[in-house]
């Protein structure tokens, strides 16, 4: 179980490998005016082009470290709206500060959020957040409360950027209406094909088995669509699929399920996932299962057997890389 850290000091210096980790991604500062509901704030802004998001820190004297993210590059001297803000109190335990970071029992760091979004909009709040996101979930100790919590990233990561920038954007997502429209769609439109973040991770109140590896899953499905997109297919998920690819015609060539480690469960699970799932879709796509980890000849062979193809990924840097990828996409069609 993750503990939420409490220690001032402690806090502090997370706060400031935070900014270190986001800083060096600036393109450019830019200044604006930030709002809040009812009033705003001239503020100098960093954006990265790389990100795609800007985003804006400071320390709030005797309440809180403040941390604002918006969406997209804004317009010199223009009123900026806050995508979401991940805040941290200054010390000890402040339920309602929406962030917090919390410790696992091997001493690895995580950014947390409990839920509390602000826009001054109706229906956007925590019971939006509960119901709708669907990320990485864990129960923390909650200085002696278990209270579940949504894992943003994971301090430290090469990758915590990308994480907080996928969380950045699924809140986005929620803000807009985007989940309620995507909830009565009942199968892919691989006619507009797309690949849904709000659709991948767990809903509330499932946890994943390693949160490091969950807080990853997202970055892993993105970098997969690239690869799929530059090799001419299409891509999209929904509620089944990790990721579906199809061709120009619209026809579904490949499905993917990714896993999270390479546990066995979680093999088996996958395994069947594809299998079942599989057999609600015409002309007998190829089913992938994709894993962090090598897999063992006779493993191998068996899930052939069975009609699933096995992959590794691995990481380069920040993106996820997938050395065996392009000899079986040369089998598929697009």
């Amino acid at each position: 179980m993750l503990k939420i850290v409490e220690n001032e000091l402690a806090i502090r210096r997370y706060e400031r490998q935070l900014v270190r980790a986001l800083k060096p991604l600036t393109s450019e500062t830019i200044t604006v005016k930030l709002g809040h509901p009812g009033k705003s704030e001239p503020a100098k802004v960093a954006w990265s082009s790389r990100l795609g998001i800007w985003f804006f820190s400071r320390k709030v004297e005797e309440l809180r470290y403040w941390h604002a993210f918006g969406i997209g590059r804004p317009e010199g001297e223009s009123t900026v709206t806050i995508t979401c803000e991940i805040n941290f109190p200054l010390c000890g335990i402040d339920r309602r500060t929406g962030g917090a970071f919390a410790e696992d029992g091997r001493g690895r760091v995580f950014v947390i959020h409990r839920g509390k979004l602000g826009g001054g909009r109706k229906g956007v709040g925590k019971f939006l957040f509960e119901n709708r996101y669907r990320g990485v979930w864990e129960i923390v100790d909650d200085g002696g409360e278990q209270t579940p919590v949504a894992v943003v990233a994971v301090l430290g990561s090469p990758r915590f950027a990308r994480q907080v920038v996928q969380f950045v954007r699924k809140i986005a997502l929620l803000k807009e209406g985007a989940v309620e429209r995507a909830t009565a769609q009942t199968e892919m439109a691989f006619a507009e094909p797309a690949v849904h973040e709000e659709f991948i991770g767990d809903p509330f109140p499932a946890g994943a088995l390693e949160i490091g590896a969950g807080c990853d899953r997202g970055l892993v499905i993105e970098d997969l669509s690239a690869a799929l997109v530059r090799s001419g297919l299409q891509v999209g998920n929904d509620r089944q699929w990790d990721l579906a690819a199809s061709d120009k015609k619209g026809t579904i060539r490949a499905v993917f399920r990714i896993l999270d480690e390479m546990a066995l469960t979680d093999l088996q699970a996958g395994a069947m996932q594809l299998l079942l799932n599989g057999l609600d879709l015409p002309g007998e796509p190829r089913l992938i299962l994709l894993s962090p980890a090598a897999a063992e000849p006779a493993l191998r062979e068996k899930l052939k057997r069975l009609g699933i193809d096995f992959l590794e990924y691995g990481w380069r840097e920040d993106r996820a890389v997938f050395p065996e990828l392009n000899p079986l996409l040369q089998q598929i069609p697009s």
